[in-house]
C-alpha cells in the first residue's frame, strides 16, 4: 500500500547547515551552489535554531546581503517529522502547516532533535508517480 511508505524511504538524507551569524551572502552562495531548497541554522550546541528556504531568501531581493545574517531571515519555528513517520502523515502535516518541506529529525539521548534529512512536496509527488491512476474524461 502506497500510504505505508515511510519518510525515510523517500527523504533526502543529510542536511546543509550554517550558524546563525553566517552572512546572508554566504548562505545565498551555498544554496545556489548546492541547489538545495533549504538550509538549517544550528547553534554552537548543535541545537536547531531555524531554517532558511528559498522564499525566506527572496524576501531580501534588492537588499544588501552583507547587512544580514542567517538569524535575521531564518524561520525560527521549524516544523519537523521523523524518519519512521509515514509519507501520508508527512503530507498531511505539510498541508495543515502550509509548508513545502519538513525537516526530518531523530531524537538524541539528551533530548535534542538531530536533523537527518528533508522531505519535500516534490519528493511526495515523485513517489506518487508509481501509483496506479484512473483518468476520467467526462
Amino acid at each position: 500500500m502506497a500510504n505505508a511508505r515511510l519518510v525515510s524511504d523517500i527523504m533526502h538524507a543529510g542536511v546543509i547547515a550554517c550558524k546563525p551569524d553566517t552572512p546572508m551572502q554566504e548562505v545565498v552562495r551555498i544554496v545556489a551552489d548546492t541547489d538545495v531548497h533549504a538550509i538549517v541554522v544550528m547553534g554552537d550546541d548543535d541545537a536547531i535554531q531555524g531554517i532558511i528556504s528559498h522564499t525566506d531568501i527572496i524576501r531580501l531581493y534588492g537588499q544588501n546581503l552583507m547587512e544580514h545574517t542567517a538569524s535575521d531571515i531564518m524561520t525560527p519555528d521549524v516544523i519537523f517529522t521523523t524518519p519512521d513517520a509515514t509519507v501520508a502523515e508527512a503530507a498531511q502535516q505539510m498541508l495543515e502547516k502550509d509548508v513545502h518541506r519538513l525537516l526530518v529529525c531523530e531524537m538524541t539521548d539528551d533530548g535534542k532533535h538531530k536533523p537527518v534529512g528533508i522531505i519535500s512536496t516534490t519528493d511526495i509527488v515523485k513517489q506518487m508517480r508509481g501509483a496506479k491512476w484512473m483518468w476520467y474524461m467526462g
